[in-house]
């Protein structure tokens, strides 16, 4: 995939941006209950951020003219707050959905059994 390539001044304001929208998706999925629909669309929009900012971090680092390690290293820094928030995310998600589960094969076995009698 060919990207265009971007001034240095307008990717660094384009990744604020997106780290200022990816805390925001992150809080409100952090918050909100697994059953409202809203979550699937939040995440992927997250989905669709994290590309976004993966591009503009591989265009910073593939720029010879950008020299600024300490900023690099400040996004290198946020994509990993950024990865563990989202890992917990998931990790609540998955529990829920086990939770979901065993509920439903246990209604299952006991309409089974009830059937049964």
């Amino acid at each position: 995939m060919n990207t265009p390539i971007i001034p240095t001044t307008d990717i660094v304001e384009q990744l604020a941006t997106i780290d200022s929208v990816m805390t925001g998706l992150l809080d409100k999925l952090e918050k909100i209950q697994f059953e409202q629909g809203e979550t699937d669309t939040l995440v992927l929009k997250l989905q669709e951020v994290i590309s976004a900012r993966q591009i503009l971090i591989g265009q910073l680092v593939t720029d010879s003219q950008f020299e600024d390690r300490i900023y690099l290293q400040s996004q290198a820094d946020k994509t990993t707050k950024f990865e563990h928030r989202a890992k917990k995310v998931l990790a609540d998600r998955e529990a829920l959905l086990r939770g979901i589960r065993k509920g439903k094969r246990q209604t299952n076995l006991y309409k089974t059994i009830d059937s049964n009698r």
